[in-house]
């Protein structure tokens, strides 16, 4: 199921609980949240820091990546493990998914 399908299940569920409202607003509202709780893959590379998806071109197992703001500036980095630590996420190819939120507490 894509994304803008369970958007789209989601609006169907509370529309009459919206009053008076611009449906497809609405709707993109609620797609652009679902992006953090339903990750899709992509080759977007990450515009903020967190916690991502990722796979490597050529490589069919995913794996979780922290992303953040560089030491020195404020460049994004990808936290790669050994031997390459930090790398600048633009130079990292594959694709991502993402940022993941943190679980709530109850």
């Amino acid at each position: 199921m894509t994304l803008h399908a369970h958007a789209e299940a989601l609006y169907a569920s509370i529309r009459s609980l919206l009053g008076q409202h611009d449906a497809t607003q609405v709707q993109s509202k609620l797609e652009r949240e679902l992006r953090h709780v339903i990750p899709t893959w992509n080759h977007t590379t990450p515009d903020c820091p967190g916690w991502y998806w990722f796979k490597p071109q050529g490589v069919s197992e995913p794996r979780l990546l922290h992303v953040s703001h560089g030491r020195i500036d404020t460049k994004l980095m990808a936290d790669l493990g050994p031997p390459n630590n930090l790398v600048d996420v633009q130079r990292v190819k594959g694709q991502w998914a993402g940022p993941l939120l943190p679980p709530t507490l109850r």
